[in-house]
């Protein structure tokens, strides 16, 4: 009985981890199609690139677990850990490259005029 309680706590556990991770890949994989879509990077700044968002979306996912919603140290940390990802962009890239590729991250929103009668 104590074997399969501990079999299902961490079959449960490694199934959250799992899920956890394919939702950081498909925010990675993201994105840097939202990069590629407007500029283009060899395979190695692509690779640069999947690791420093990667690392970057994993941070993210552990500081919005220990924070709670909305509150000021949630933001606080979460700005922090923006930082460190364009420093981490600007000494992999350049500071040029890395502004090209900050600009290409931001996705296009357009903007909807309301007609007026």
């Amino acid at each position: 009985m104590k074997k399969t309680i501990l079999l299902l706590v961490f079959t449960i556990a490694l199934t959250s981890s799992l899920f956890a991770q394919k939702n950081t890949d498909k925010k990675v994989n993201a994105y840097i199609e939202t990069v590629e879509s407007k500029i283009t990077l060899t395979d190695e700044e692509k690779a640069t690139l999947i690791t420093l968002k990667t690392a970057h979306a994993n941070a993210i996912s552990e500081i919005n677990g220990k924070y709670e919603k909305g509150s000021e140290e949630l933001k606080a940390k979460r700005k922090e850990n923006n930082k460190e990802f364009s420093k981490g962009l600007n000494s992999a890239f350049g500071k040029e490259r890395a502004k090209e590729i900050k600009a290409a991250s931001k996705k296009n929103k357009a903007k909807k005029k309301k007609k007026r009668n």
